[in-house]
């Protein structure tokens, strides 16, 4: 469980911009934004949750690749270079999350930012993963019926492996499995507290008769 990826896509429709650094040749395109913002609650993900301040205090951000789609094949950037063309850096802030990437002159670089330009593609994505060993990586907070949803915090990110600019807000099943997974094993021990109070409460009586 441990290296299963979560995808999650920010709601904000500006959460980055382009920006032209330098003049002439030496005249650079930089890509930049937040790739996660803390203390914010995400949108409908048949759950809704939010990534605390410090969550990425010991996460591995080493080679984090920036992409179209997450599209191994339409690669823009990754962290392992850290200037010029194709470069990634990556700060964590107050904030959460910046990158500044600028992106290779590739084909589908060139329509990427046409297209963002025109503000036909228009949202930032990042896949990361929970280390499932550490039970202080994530809390839950189950809904009784009154807020309308469950409650994820996520309070320690392992892994960050990817950040890309995305047509879509698609999430993988992993989303969806994650939450039955942990929806699941919450009902569970419920069901087994039940009973043993049940076992308790009938055994108090027996002593009784």
């Amino acid at each position: 469980m441990e290296n299963e990826k979560e995808v999650r896509i920010l709601s904000n429709n500006n959460s980055f911009e382009l920006r032209s650094v330098g003049e002439g040749d030496s005249k650079e395109l930089h890509i930049q934004g937040y790739a996660l913002t803390f203390d914010t609650i995400s949108e409908d993900l048949g759950f809704r949750e939010t990534i605390r301040k410090g969550a990425l205090d010991s996460c591995d951000l080493n080679n984090v690749v920036f992409a179209v789609n997450h599209d191994t094949d339409k690669l823009l950037a990754r962290n392992s270079k850290t200037n010029g063309k194709g470069s990634l850096i990556l700060n964590v802030d107050d904030n959460g999350l910046f990158f500044d990437a600028i992106p290779t002159d590739t084909s589908y670089s060139r329509d990427l930012i046409e297209n963002m330009n025109e503000g036909i593609i228009g949202k930032c994505s990042f896949k990361f993963c929970l280390d499932w060993s550490d039970p202080e990586a994530q809390t839950w907070d189950w809904d009784d019926g009154n807020r309308g949803y469950d409650f994820r915090t996520i309070n320690k990110i392992s892994k960050i492996t990817d950040v890309s600019i995305v047509v879509n807000p698609a999430y993988e099943s992993t989303s969806s499995t994650m939450y039955k997974r942990n929806k699941d094993e919450h009902n569970e021990n419920i069901r087994q507290l039940k009973n043993e109070l049940l076992k308790r409460k009938l055994e108090i009586e027996l002593e009784l008769v």
